[in-house]
């Protein structure tokens, strides 16, 4: 019964258009061994018996009328143009590390859909870290690549040594025939404080702040004088250890004048939030405790990019689609409702999704990862649907071989 079954779905893919070689490498990822789908496609075989046939002339013109035809009607249902455009690409940033000191790399993911009816073609991507003061490109990467249905890559772009500190926008653009397909993400610059003898904190090995090590000697018996406190200056007069402290010094827990805007470590205050990625990640944290206060915090964001990415933040933070319709850019919101959908393992979220393409992506993610099969009927895209259908069918035949073989 499984050998018949299996014989079936291998006619049914080969009616749709399918090679035995793809059909062949479909089985033998289901767990189908070779010598079965091997004796499954020999049966589909069957003896070919001539008969000759003797026409008249009059039969024959018949005949050779309707072939003709027959051959216009598929050439103009072939040569007819499709609804669906040949190439069609949706574009996807998710960051990895978007905050790095000028002459890192920043480093982001990149996923490209393939929506169109094309199989495989190649596109131009090209990468810009844009400065929005400015609009001027400080860091730029170009690729091609080739598409075929759907493809996650890791991208790297270094960020120049001169590159300022600040906020900055990660812009992809894939160009393809006259289209294109553009993303973006908010990146940013961290400056770099070097270690001196001069900044009053022991480090780069010193035996106290600023003496020993690289600097200048300590001075006598100070070692002995040392408080492990990095805001002190150890030292001995007149035979006494005493340690003078160092003002401002940033870590002393004390907000001193001097240190307004230059130590966040003393100064930042818990409703200080500015543009930046740890602000993100520190609005994040506030959405599980207070989700209404940490959207109030997305809307002080000046940068749309920021305040769309903060929002979704509170969204997957509280598995709730409720935040999305907040979401200013319509990509940004459409990717708020599929990550939501993930989460919540909610396929009925999809729906929600405005664009056709990213909404049968959305569907198509249950399918992949839950053999959700009950989202095909509501999948626009064509060819995706019949892979939906074809995967379901084989996923019950596979189903079926396992009752036989346990039986």
């Amino acid at each position: 019964m499984a050998e018949k079954s299996l014989a079936d779905y291998i006619k049914s893919m080969s009616q749709k258009g399918y090679d035995s070689s793809s059909i062949r490498n479909i089985l033998l990822r289901y767990g189908y061994n070779q010598r079965d789908i091997d004796s499954a496609m020999g049966s589909g075989s069957s003896h070919t018996i001539r008969h000759e046939i003797h026409l008249s002339h009059t039969t024959a013109l018949v005949i050779i009328f309707l072939i003709v035809s027959a051959v216009g009607v598929v050439s103009l249902i072939y040569y007819s143009p499709s609804k669906t455009p040949s190439k069609l690409l949706d574009l996807n940033l998710e960051p990895v590390a978007t905050t790095v000191e000028a002459g890192q790399n920043i480093v982001f993911l990149k996923e490209l859909s393939n929506l169109g009816s094309s199989e495989r073609y190649d596109v131009v991507i090209k990468q810009d870290i844009i400065d929005p003061l400015t609009s001027r490109i400080i860091a730029q990467k170009i690729e091609t690549r080739a598409i075929e249905t759907f493809g996650s890559t890791q991208t790297r772009i270094l960020v120049p040594k001169e590159a300022k500190p600040g906020g900055y926008i990660l812009r992809a653009v894939v160009e393809y025939e006259d289209k294109k397909a553009i993303a973006t993400l908010p990146v940013k610059i961290v400056s770099f404080a070097a270690e001196t003898c001069f900044d009053g904190i022991k480090n780069q090995y010193e035996s106290s702040a600023d003496c020993g090590g690289a600097c200048k000697p300590c001075e006598t018996q100070a070692i002995e004088c040392d408080d492990n406190n990095q805001c002190t200056n150890d030292v001995v007069e007149n035979g006494e250890c005493i340690n003078k402290p160092i003002a401002p010094c940033c870590g002393n827990k004390v907000c001193e004048a001097e240190e307004q805007g230059s130590c966040s470590a003393d100064c930042q205050k818990i409703e200080d939030f500015s543009i930046s990625s740890e602000t993100l990640d520190d609005i994040k944290e506030l959405a599980r405790a207070d989700p209404s206060k940490a959207l109030q915090q997305c809307m002080r964001q000046e940068l749309p990019d920021y305040k769309d990415e903060c929002i979704s933040n509170i969204a997957e933070v509280q598995r709730s689609k409720d935040y999305c319709p907040q979401i200013t850019s319509q990509r940004a919101r459409d990717v708020c409702y599929l990550n939501i959908a993930k989460l919540a393992n909610d396929n009925s979220i999809c729906r929600d999704i405005s664009t056709e393409g990213r909404r049968d992506s959305c569907y198509m993610t249950f399918v992949l990862d839950n053999k959700d099969y009950s989202v095909c009927g509501s999948i626009t895209n064509k060819q995706l649907r019949q892979s939906c259908e074809s995967l379901r069918q084989l996923n019950e035949l596979n189903q079926q071989s396992q009752n036989t073989n346990s039986g």
